[in-house]
Formats: structure tokens, C-alpha cells, sequence
């Protein structure tokens, strides 16, 4: 049985092990959060020495052998090789400074897998089988993918800033959590509202918004 969350790894040391293709994508997604990236193998991919000239700090390459020591301090693995007995020296080291490892397409090597997921902006969409069916779960992401509105990022852009007016502007700060809570559950609850919210293209014109929405309350 898995727990599904959602890692803030900004500013977090990761480590790939390995340097091919798989691990190019591996690298991608983790320089995406925000993570410092290093990557250990004898070889890397073209596109993996591409990144690192175009990232700069947030990644190096130590073009080496995996080496017992190499995990310390890190906040998450990845085994991106295609040799078991690497994977298990890697899980081993992992397993012992508590440190979640992916093994891919090596579950018995794994203390997470990586859920099929779709990323807009703020929002992103995880779908797992719990490694029953990897394809599967592609193409349950896949469907839903085709129901996510074109406008999304925008408007979780103002609702970010919606939320962040509830919270901090003097007119709005004496709210309660629940009534903020239940003004935000109104505002994405109804077409009309959202629409109202891409429309508005500045704190102004959304604090209005806010302010019909409590008027209209009971």
C-alpha cells in the first residue's frame, strides 16, 4: 500500500544514478522542482550535458562509477541503471540513511514509485495503480488530461493571489480559516465565478469579487 504526497524539494540535494535516457527524464523532472541534481555515472546522455551547461549549479555530473558514500546527504535517489546489483548497493546505502530511492523499472529495489502525472502550472494530476499497470495508469492520465481546462495556469495564478488577499489584506484578515475556506469552495464551485476570476486582471478588481461573494452571504 503507497501514500500518495506531493515533495517540496526546492533547494533539496537529489542523486540519479546513471546517465542514459531514462535518466535524462529523471533529471528534467527533478531540476523542475526546484531540486540541486547530482549525477553519477561513467557515461552520461548528450541532452543530460546539455542541461547541466544550461543550469548551471542546480546540477553536476560526477562521470564515475556509483561509489558507497555517493547518497550522503541527499534527499532523494533515483537508480536509473540498467544493472540490478548497482540498484541493490543503491537501495542498500538508501535503506540505511533513510532515504526514499526509485529503482526504475526495479520494484524490488524501490521505497517509492513515480505515479503517471500531468503538470499546469500550480496544478499537477497524479495517477498511480501502485505498480499493477504503469500503462495503464498512462492512460487513465491521458483521459484525463483531455478534460483540464485550457485556461488553467491563469486562473490558479488568481487564486493563488485570492488566496494570499484573504489571508493578508486588512480588509479580508478578520475572516476566520472556515470562512475562508468556504469563500474559496464557493468561488471554484461555480462556472459563473471562475469566469469572473480570469476576467479580473488585477488584486482590485478580484478584491471586488471578494467582496460580492461575502455581501451574498446568508
Amino acid at each position: 500500500m503507497y501514500y500518495p504526497v506531493m515533495l517540496n524539494l526546492s533547494g533539496k540535494r537529489t542523486v540519479v544514478v546513471g546517465g542514459g535516457e531514462v535518466a535524462c527524464r529523471k533529471v528534467r523532472d527533478l531540476l523542475d522542482a526546484g531540486a540541486l541534481v547530482t549525477v553519477i555515472s561513467p557515461e552520461v546522455h548528450a541532452d543530460i550535458e546539455k542541461i547541466a551547461r544550461e543550469n548551471g549549479e542546480m546540477i553536476s555530473i560526477e562521470g564515475r562509477k556509483y561509489e558507497p558514500g555517493d547518497l550522503r546527504g541527499a534527499s532523494l535517489v533515483f537508480s536509473a541503471t540498467d544493472d540490478s546489483a548497482v540498484n541493490r548497493e543503491v537501495f542498500r546505502e538508501a535503506e540505511q540513511l533513510n532515504i526514499f530511492i526509485n529503482a526504475v523499472d526495479d520494484p524490488d529495489n524501490c521505497s517509492f514509485i513515480v505515479p503517471s502525472s500531468i503538470r499546469r502550472g500550480d496544478l499537477i494530476v497524479a495517477v498511480s495503480t501502485s505498480g499493477a499497470s504503469p500503462s495503464l495508469a498512462a492512460k487513465i492520465r491521458k483521459d484525463i488530461e483531455k478534460d483540464i481546462p485550457s485556461d488553467i495556469e491563469p486562473l490558479l495564478v488568481s487564486l493563488r493571489k485570492i488566496r494570499e488577499i484573504l489571508k493578508n489584506d486588512v480588509e479580508f484578515i478578520h475572516l476566520s480559516s472556515s470562512e475562508r475556506g468556504e469563500i474559496m469552495k464557493k468561488l471554484t464551485s461555480q462556472n459563473d465565478f471562475l469566469r469572473k476570476i480570469l476576467s479580473a486582471d488585477d488584486s482590485p478588481a478580484l478584491k471586488t469579487l471578494l467582496r460580492e461573494i461575502i455581501e451574498s452571504r446568508p
